[in-house]
Formats: C-alpha cells, sequence, structure tokens
C-alpha cells in the first residue's frame, strides 16, 4: 500500500526545511524530529504531528498534547492516517515522547 504524504506536504504550510515559510515562520519541529521518524510510515514526525509540541496550526503555535490533541481530531492529516494505517496507526511514539528532539 502506498502512504500519503507527511502533514507539511498535505496542508502545504511551507515550514519544512526550504520550504517557502520557513524564513518567515520558522523550521516546524514536526519536520526535523527525528525521534519519531518511520512512525505511521512518515519522516520524522510528518504522520505523528500530534505529538510533538511547537506546531503552527490554524496560524497559532500549539502547546502541549493535552492542549492540543483536541483540535487535532479534527485536523485532515490526522484523519487521512488514521485511514490510512488502520490497524497499524501509532496515536503516540514510543515511551510516550510527546515533544520535540
Amino acid at each position: 500500500m502506498e502512504f500519503s504524504k507527511n502533514c507539511w506536504q498535505l496542508m502545504n504550510c511551507g515550514r519544512e526545511p526550504g520550504g517557502e515559510n520557513a524564513d518567515q515562520l520558522g523550521i516546524c519541529p514536526v519536520s526535523t524530529s527525528k525521534i519519531h521518524d518511520g512512525i505511521n510510515h512518515g519522516t520524522n514526525a510528518g504522520r505523528v504531528c500530534w505529538a510533538v509540541t511547537g506546531t503552527l496550526c490554524g496560524g497559532k503555535v500549539q502547546g502541549s498534547f493535552a492542549v492540543k490533541f483536541g483540535n487535532c481530531l479534527k485536523c485532515p492529516v490526522f484523519k487521512q492516517v488514521t485511514v490510512e494505517e488502520e490497524r497499524s496507526f501509532v496515536l503516540l511514539p514510543p515511551d510516550n515522547h510527546c515533544q520535540t528532539k
């Protein structure tokens, strides 16, 4: 099965390294979070972005998992990843590394 793109590709935010908005808005920690690489078949945290703090969603910097997860449930990326991954879907990374490293 071919999996979808990472969140920065789906949302076209341009905050990945070299992205069109990276200079203005900063590089999103999701695109560089190597401890999340491969989870839900994503690059870095591209398919587990809800577990990373400091993301920019809806034009607002998001805080901790507990604070932002309600919004993530409505996000098209979260919905698409849950459907594509089906039974192998990972909600939280191993050891609950819900932070940026």
